[in-house]
């Protein structure tokens, strides 16, 4: 973004906006279009302008060249919206119409016409803009169940998507480190100064950390072509599908990124506005579809990143009459970055108890009040890699086996250190029995240095045995545990000792399942996570 454009650039810009004026009005003009139009809405970006007209949008480049792009040449121009209406259709495709001329006729313009063009236009539907995410977030209607068919949806995105970069140093630390000095020199320019000292000196730092992980990211192939402006206002609930338009159609180099660069622009937004409990819940429901853990090491760095791109945008929207607020949200979003850089205590949590204990539906309802990443040893056992399908049928009683079981805890370990390493505190859904697996976890956290609590979930032997039953009858679960395997864990399983009772909290599971939902089920835990600072401290103020 630091590019600036060259004289003969200049030149070529000014020759280009010679007919924009006229272009312009006439698409103000309701006549203009081969259909009912109505009052014409404008919205203008720094590259681009929507007018919306009827059940239509109609969106064209500016003829301007800001230096990392250049659309003063109408070759240009169709090639832009040509690339946008192939990509978006990949996330967005009942919205993207096509792509359409623009032809003089006369003094005048119309749309879609013979004739030969003097300019193109993505044409696409119009939606109901109180269904995008950010007005649907200050509405109070931005649910649980929408933000984890959004994680659904771009996991298989990520998942799909091309994975061949045109140009290797896409995704490259090199190439991370490129835009996010470009983004602060930005913003130096736009307001010295703005930028908090300790966001500059954490990005210094952190880039060169993660720079051979980043490398590796790359070498294995998470870069792929993503959305790359995945924020709160780029994604619309259109009745029951999730649509995400408006991807970065100008520079590859925006686009080619790490899935999980891509997914941390709608972290940081949902985190900005307030509410890191669904940012919580996308990020579990993100990892538990593709199971990418590793990829968690560098998120903060992304997520400071996105912050301070928004910061960036708001900046320079405060020089335009729709810019009203821009200073203020500009600051909110460098106020998420500062927060992002610091660190917090993380820790790791292990759930304890017999199959239809309930410790899946506790645990998962206990992260996004916590701010943790869940570990499912149910969901794990059936997953090869990465973005790897999960295995979707039923597990012989093998996989409970010691040998089996063994190889799971120790998958297991290797993913809650990913987690624990990239700062979150780490919650092992599994059934920890054994003295053997609890104690391998006990020596991991004092490795780390992290606290290790033990969360031990009962419920009745008739209680489980009635859940492990109904369990079995009902539809498909990732739990392959049976009354025969309940049976085998109730005879051998090893009691928590008494070192180990004094890191546990007891929870009664034979309750409403709702009661998993409120904090006040969860205060005992809670009052030990304040006290060993592993929570955020926005997150006590928001929920206790």
């Amino acid at each position: 973004m630091s590019n600036r454009p060259s004289i003969h650039a200049s030149r070529r810009e000014h020759a280009a906006r010679r007919g924009w004026d006229a272009l312009d009005a006439a698409l103000r003009r309701s006549c203009t279009y081969r259909h009912p139009a109505g009052r014409i809405r404008r919205i203008e970006t720094h590259i681009s302008v929507v007018y919306l007209a009827g059940r239509f949008a109609y969106k064209i480049k500016k003829p301007v060249d800001l230096g990392f792009v250049d659309f003063t040449r109408i070759e240009g121009r169709r090639r832009a919206c040509r690339e946008e209406y192939r990509l978006n259709r990949r996330l967005a495709k009942p919205i993207y119409v096509g792509v359409v001329p623009i032809v003089r006729v006369g003094r005048t313009y119309l749309l879609n016409t013979r004739g030969c063009p003097v300019d193109y236009a993505v044409k696409m539907k119009r939606f109901d803009e109180r269904r995008i995410f950010s007005n649907l977030l200050a509405a109070g209607e931005l649910g649980v169940d929408i933000i984890e068919s959004a994680a659904d949806r771009l996991a298989l995105f990520h998942r799909c998507t091309s994975r061949s970069p045109p140009r290797r140093a896409y995704g490259s630390a090199n190439q991370v480190q490129t835009q996010v000095h470009a983004i602060l020199a930005e913003l130096d320019r736009e307001s010295a100064g703005i930028v908090p000292a300790e966001v500059r000196a954490w990005c210094g730092l952190e880039l060169a950390r993660l720079a051979e992980h980043i490398d590796a990211r790359r070498a294995k192939g998470f870069v792929r072509e993503c959305h790359g402006d995945l924020h709160l206002e780029n994604v619309v609930l259109a009745g029951r599908d999730i649509l995400m338009f408006d991807c970065i159609e100008f520079s590859e180099v925006l686009r080619w990124i790490d899935v999980v660069n891509d997914l941390a622009f709608l972290c940081m937004d949902l985190r900005a506005h307030d509410r890191p409990d669904l940012e919580t819940r996308l990020l579990n429901r993100w990892l538990l579809a593709t199971g990418d853990f590793a990829g968690l090491r560098a998120i903060r760095l992304y997520i400071v990143y996105r912050a301070l791109v928004r910061a960036l945008v708001e900046t320079l929207k405060a020089r335009s009459a729709e810019g009203v607020g821009g200073p203020k949200r500009a600051s909110g979003y460098l106020q998420c970055a500062v927060k992002a850089v610091r660190e917090r205590q993380p820790c790791l949590l292990l759930c304890h108890g017999y199959s239809g204990s309930g410790k899946s539906a506790a645990s998962t309802a206990l992260a996004p009040l916590i701010g943790a990443i869940r570990l499912s040893s149910d969901i794990e056992r059936k997953r090869a890699a990465p973005f790897a399908p999960l295995l979707e049928r039923s597990l012989t009683h093998g996989a409970y086996l010691p040998e089996a079981v063994d190889v799971q805890y120790a998958r297991l370990l290797n993913l809650a250190h990913h987690v624990l390493e990239a700062g979150y505190c780490a919650l092992v859904d599994a059934s920890f029995l054994y003295h053997e697996h609890r104690s391998r976890f006990v020596a991991f956290a004092r490795s780390m240095q992290v606290p290790l609590l033990i969360l031990d979930f009962r419920a009745a032997p008739d209680c489980l045995q009635r859940r492990v039953r109904q369990r079995a009858m009902g539809p498909y679960q990732p739990s392959d545990a049976d009354e025969t395997v309940l049976a085998l864990q109730l005879a051998n399983a090893d009691p928590l000792t008494r070192e180990e009772l004094s890191s546990t909290v007891v929870f009664d599971t034979d309750v409403p399942i709702a009661s998993f939902e409120e904090p006040a089920y969860w205060s005992p835990l809670l009052a030990r996570l304040h006290h060993g600072g592993a929570l955020h401290d926005e997150r006590k103020e928001r929920q206790w």
